[in-house]
C-alpha cells in the first residue's frame, strides 16, 4: 500500500469515527445531518485542494523540495486533515450543551 492511499485510509477511518459520535448526540436531525457532512467534507476539500495545488505546480510534491512557506502550508494541511473532524465533534457537543443549558434556565 503506497504512503498516500494509508494516509486516505486513516483519514477516512478517523471521519467515520467523528461521524459516528455525532450521530450519538442529542441533537436534531437536522443538526446531525449537517455537522456529519461538515466533517466528511472538510477533509475532502483540504485533500482536493493539496491535490490540486501540487498539481498545478504550486508548491513541491516532495516535503525535502518544498520552501518554508510550502512546508508550513503543507503542515497546516496535514494538521486540518485529522483535527478537521475532532473539531466538527467538538463543536456538535458544544452546540448540545448549550441547548441543555438553554432549556434549563427557561
Amino acid at each position: 500500500m503506497s504512503d498516500h492511499m494509508a494516509i486516505y485510509l486513516i483519514v477516512a477511518l478517523n471521519t467515520i469515527c467523528q461521524i459516528m459520535l455525532i450521530r450519538r448526540q442529542k441533537l436534531a436531525s437536522t443538526v446531525k445531518w449537517k455537522f456529519c457532512c461538515l466533517a466528511a467534507a472538510l477533509p475532502v476539500v483540504i485533500m482536493l485542494s493539496m491535490r490540486l495545488v501540487i498539481a498545478s505546480g504550486t508548491i513541491h510534491e516532495y516535503v525535502a523540495e518544498q520552501s518554508l512557506v510550502e512546508h508550513y502550508l503543507t503542515r497546516g494541511a496535514s494538521i486540518l486533515l485529522i483535527a478537521g473532524p475532532w473539531l466538527v465533534t467538538l463543536a456538535a457537543i458544544l452546540i448540545r450543551m448549550r441547548n441543555r443549558l438553554m432549556l434549563q434556565n427557561h
